[in-house]
């Protein structure tokens, strides 16, 4: 870029490097490899008789029988543990502009062959001693740095025939910051640096998630409020200036009811059912907690069971996330003034953050699916979900919860006859007559919460009915006649929205040419 004055004469060219680097990590353990390399069997391995025979030959297993014995029932236990993967990537980069020097084929070796290479070693400074950058006093451009990280880890547990548990984790963290900068004499001053993030991982809420909600009252809510001259007093005693006495409302000075800590740890320790005195006081943990999905097949196999049920299976999954969005610098936080206080006498963060959300999803609670020998499917399913948003910029909490369940049932009457008359000549239909029938209902509401006032406010939510009867007939082997029922109702949480009701029905004809 073509740099120019304020009376627009141009005062030479500076140019902008930038380089990133990308870190990549994967992996995989296959258990039943591991103990084999190891020469360790499981239980099951151990019941094999011709493996039985083999170890007794082997005289260097003999030597080794009393460790082996000892790791019989590690073995046995960790056995269930059929694989674990996991994955972790880093995007890292920086943007100087300013850069006076032209750059040649590849990069060239400046400001460094690290940096040339994708090396975030800081060269900002060392760049301005080589009067490298830009020495014009109205530059704005600022330097940027940035960093993205996201790790993964999954894992499959089977503890019992039929019995699947696959358990996931994963965390995300980006970060840039921005500096706008001036050089004086060759030496590099930063300017209004400021930093914007995100950051989001797996959690647990479940110690929560069944606590009663009547209309607009909330236990966990209460919780919350209550909890907050608890961690008031647990940040005062880890602070440096925690000695200042305490206000009106009892909360020690520079930790009131509304200070950022404060609402943060509070919201946390409440919506996670983590005590207050416990919770840990750092808004972004290191290790992400195991969301898992559960699958049982395993009652099949018994023979009385085995005679009645063609398929019978129970589902299980639980998701839930927490994130920090958008948070940021905090523009009126002095480092050389850490005990400043704002006008409302409480400390003034180092970072912003302006929204925390929790969300939480069994999806489903549970499900059982089931098929009889005589063709008759039965389906049942509880799905249960909520989201809590908190403001920090108004102390405002949105929370939205749903339950739905659905109940589903099907038939199939196989070769079902059908005698019919077309132009006075007697045909007979034969074919397979699926019947298929789902209800479902949902209800869904979303509450406003003002931790200042009694006053939380129903914003939105609806009760949801549907009826859903669909029969295929197949008239041939390429005709098909379908019919269908639906039937939908809703009615609306707030008085200013009406029920609504729709009604659709009929049949249709499908034709497959061909084979």
């Amino acid at each position: 870029a073509l740099v120019k004055s304020d009376n627009g004469i141009p005062l030479g060219v500076v140019n902008t490097i930038q380089n990133n680097n990308t870190k990549t990590l994967n992996g995989s353990v296959s258990f039943d490899r591991l103990y084999a390399a190891l020469g360790l069997k499981n239980k099951r391995a151990r019941n094999n008789p011709r493996q039985r025979t083999l170890s007794k030959s082997d005289s260097t297993a003999k030597k080794n029988a009393a460790l082996k014995k000892g790791l019989t029932s590690v073995v046995d236990l960790l056995s269930t543990i059929k694989r674990v993967q996991f994955s972790y990537s880093e995007n890292n980069g920086s943007v100087l502009p300013g850069y006076l020097p032209s750059v040649g084929f590849a990069g060239g070796l400046q400001p460094t062959l690290g940096y040339t290479l994708g090396s975030q070693a800081d060269v900002r400074y060392y760049a301005a001693r080589q009067g490298w950058l830009t020495g014009f006093p109205n530059f704005n451009q600022p330097f940027t740095q940035l960093q993205n990280s996201l790790f993964k880890v999954s894992a499959q547990w089977t503890p019992l025939n039929g019995l699947i548990v696959d358990l996931n984790a994963d965390r995300n963290y980006s970060e840039n910051i921005l500096e706008n900068y001036f050089v004086d004499n060759q030496e590099y001053l930063p300017q209004n640096t400021s930093l914007f993030g995100n950051f989001g991982m797996s959690t647990v809420l479940i110690k929560t998630a069944f606590q009663s909600i009547k209309g607009s009252t909330s236990d966990n809510f209460e919780d919350f409020r209550n909890n907050r001259p608890i961690i008031a007093e647990r940040l005062a005693g880890a602070s440096a200036f925690g000695n200042l006495g305490t206000s009106e409302e009892g909360y020690p000075l520079g930790f009131g009811k509304d200070q950022q800590s404060v609402l943060l740890y509070s919201f946390l320790s409440a919506y996670t059912g983590v005590a207050p005195g416990k919770i840990k006081l750092n808004p972004i943990p290191g290790t992400p907690l195991p969301n898992w999905t559960i699958k049982y097949t395993g009652l099949t196999e018994s023979k009385t069971l085995s005679k009645i049920f063609k398929r019978f299976a129970l589902n299980h999954a639980y998701r839930a996330a927490y994130t920090l969005n958008n948070f940021q610098t905090n523009f009126n936080f002095d480092a050389t003034q850490p005990e400043k206080r704002d006008r409302l006498d409480n400390f003034i963060p180092e970072k912003l953050y302006a929204n925390v959300t929790l969300m939480e999803q069994f999806n489903p609670l549970m499900r059982l699916d089931m098929e009889f020998h005589n063709s008759l499917k039965v389906l049942a399913e509880l799905r249960k979900e909520r989201s809590l948003s908190l403001s920090l910029d108004n102390n405002l909490i949105t929370e939205s919860n749903g339950d739905e369940y659905v109940v589903g049932m099907g038939y199939r009457v196989k070769d079902l006859r059908f005698n019919t008359n077309f132009g006075g000549r007697k045909v007979i239909l034969k074919g397979d007559l699926n019947i298929k029938a789902d209800f479902s209902y949902r209800n869904n509401i979303t509450v406003l919460r003002n931790l200042e006032y009694d006053n939380n406010q129903v914003k939105a939510g609806q009760k949801l009915i549907s009826l859903k009867v669909t029969a295929d007939y197949a008239i041939s082997r390429n005709l098909t006649c379908n019919f269908f029922y639906d039937h939908f109702f809703s009615e609306f949480a707030i008085s200013t929205a009406f029920p609504q009701t729709s009604v659709r029905s009929g049949f249709s004809l499908r034709y497959n040419f061909g084979n």
